[in-house]
Order: structure tokens, then C-alpha cells, then sequence
């Protein structure tokens, strides 16, 4: 066997030994995902938001600035701008 042909056969034993590694890594991952209830999730998921906003300087409170738009400005909302605007007028 040529020193060409031995550096290809050991390439493809390490690809195929890197593959299955990385599958039983993935399957040891996943075999036994932790549960919690919904209320479990939602209380630590809060817990880590006001971590996450305390360690960044960022308030907890949700007041509006002046960029923000209204409640009934979003998708779906009915503007009576939208249904008097005639569609032939050249803008």
C-alpha cells in the first residue's frame, strides 16, 4: 500500500470514528431531559430575567418611552386613516 492510500484509509477511520462519537455524545445529551411544570418553568425563567437585568444595569419596570407605539397601532388594528385613503391618488 503507497503512503497516499494509507493517509486516506486513516482519514476515513478518523471521520467515521469522529461521527460516532459525536453521535453518542448527542444521544448522552438527550437520553434523560429534565421535566418541570409550567409554573416551575415560568418561576425560574423570571428569576434569571431579573438576574440577567440586575447584572446589566436594566430596570424591571416596563414603562413606554416616547418610541414606543400605542396598543392600537399594531397588526390588525382598525385605522380609520387606512379605510379612507383612496388607492388611485398619486402619492
Amino acid at each position: 500500500m503507497s503512503a497516499g492510500g494509507l493517509v486516506f484509509f486513516l482519514f476515513v477511520l478518523l471521520s467515521i470514528g469522529a461521527a460516532i462519537a459525536l453521535y453518542a455524545g448527542i444521544q448522552a445529551e438527550t437520553r434523560d431531559p429534565p421535566t418541570m411544570s409550567r409554573e416551575e418553568a415560568e418561576r425560574r425563567a423570571r428569576d434569571e430575567g431579573m438576574r440577567y437585568n440586575e447584572q446589566h444595569g436594566r430596570g424591571t419596570d416596563r414603562r413606554p418611552n416616547e418610541n414606543d407605539r400605542s396598543e392600537g397601532a399594531g397588526w390588525g388594528s382598525d385605522r380609520s386613516d387606512d379605510r379612507d385613503r383612496d388607492d388611485a391618488r398619486d402619492w
